[in-house]
Formats: C-alpha cells, structure tokens, sequence
C-alpha cells in the first residue's frame, strides 16, 4: 500500500520497535501536544478559554512543569485559577461573606455540588482532549491499513505485541471494524503473539531479578538490563526513565 499522510504515523510507531507499537504514537502526541501548549498557543485567546475551562491532569502539569518554560505554565495556571474561584464562589456565597444561606450553613445538609464540580475538574485535561481524537483516528487508520495492506501485517507479525490497554483497544475495536472471516485472522495473529511477548518479558524480568542474586553475577545480562522500564510499559502504558 503506497504511504501516505495518513498512514506515516501508524507506520513510524511499528518501525520504532519497543513493547507497544500504540504507545510510541502516543508518546508522540503527547509530547507534541506539550510541546504546542508552551509555545505561542497558550497567548491565544480561544485556547485559553478552553485551559481556563478544563485545566491538566496530574501528568502533563508534570511534563509542561518538567519544559522549564515556567512563564507558559504560571500564566495557564493564573488564569485557571481565576476560573476556578469564581466558580467555587458562585457554588458557595459563603466566600463572598453572602450570609449563611449557602453549601456550608450550620445545621444545614442542602445538595453538596462542590464535589462534583471538583471531580469534573480533577478528571478534565486540554492535553488528553487534544490526543483522544488524533489517536482514535490512528485506530481507525490501522484497521484500513490491515484490511489493504500485507506490510502491516508483516510489521504486526514481527512486532513484541502491545501494552495490555492498547491490546485490549485493538481487540474491542476489530468486532467493530472487520468483518468475521476478517476478524479470524486478525485474532489467530494478534492474540499469539501477544501470549508470547508477555512469557518472554516474564522471563527477562526474571532475569533482571536473578541478576541481584550473586549465583548469577558472572551471567551475562542479555536482554534483561532494560526490562523493567519495558514490563512497566506493557503493563501500565506508562513510559518510564532510567
């Protein structure tokens, strides 16, 4: 199948190697996403709004906070915060000094809505709203590419699997997008291969754990030096650094 724009970054994340083909696409978003938020965008007024409204997650606060641009961050944040005080003081006229009618009267067990105002706050990120919609589209892309395209199939073959949620995706998506002859196939491929990368990398940590016991300190590390950043990824998504 001849590339085009589309497929590049299906292509570039199998080409990469590694535990999960899936997470090295969205390592890419995600790092071009922090990257765009600290350059100009964040003085955009539309995009502010939107940063005002939904805020980060825990995560990208710490890899923004981790770019040492700390102006782009402080002026996001103040504007953030802002939002969120005025929000706060509509759901409690408490701290406006409104009397004693609000959330928090003594005696007074009225419906608690600044709980679930937080939650929506603490769930709510522009960087992960930015990524969902691109890497779903990389979903779907991967399954026309499967349906037209022997490379990648090939390139599937001889990749280590998937992170348990991007495998979990692939299978859920492909009831969805194949058809059942289709789908057979994809499952006698996929499904395999994913057992067997999971009892190879069980047996590399194994032999990282082997390698602090000194009846193995003259073996040699092969395969095993890196395996717990790579067991990390393929268990829980997340990339780690040494």
């Amino acid at each position: 199948m001849k590339e085009q724009i589309y497929t590049i970054p299906v292509n570039e994340g199998f080409e990469e190697g590694g535990e999960c083909p899936f997470c090295n696409m969205y390592h890419k978003l995600e790092k071009d996403a922090v990257d765009y938020m600290l350059g100009a965008s964040y003085m955009e007024d539309d995009i502010r709004m939107e940063t005002n409204r939904l805020g980060f997650c825990k995560k990208h606060y710490d890899m923004m906070y981790k770019e040492q641009n700390r102006l782009g961050v402080a002026l996001m944040l103040h504007t953030h915060i802002q939002k969120l005080c005025a929000d706060l003081e509509k759901l409690c006229p408490e701290l406006k000094g409104e009397g004693k009618k609000g959330l928090f009267s003594k005696g007074s067990k009225g419906e608690d809505k600044v709980s679930p105002y937080i939650d929506g706050v603490l769930d709510s990120c522009y960087v992960c709203n930015k990524i969902s919609s691109d890497f779903d589209r990389y979903f779907d892309t991967f399954f026309f590419m499967w349906k037209k395209d022997n490379e990648l199939k090939e390139k599937v073959k001889n990749s280590k699997g998937f992170c348990l949620e991007h495998f979990k995706m692939l299978l859920e998506t492909a009831q969805k997008k194949l058809n059942a002859s289709a789908y057979e196939e994809f499952i006698d491929i996929v499904v395999p291969l994913q057992l067997e990368n999971m009892r190879r990398l069980e047996k590399e940590v194994e032999h990282f754990t082997n390698k602090f016991d000194h009846k193995y300190k003259d073996v040699d590390w092969g395969t095993a030096k890196d395996a717990l950043p790579r067991a990390i990824l393929k268990i829980s998504s997340q990339k780690v650094e040494d």
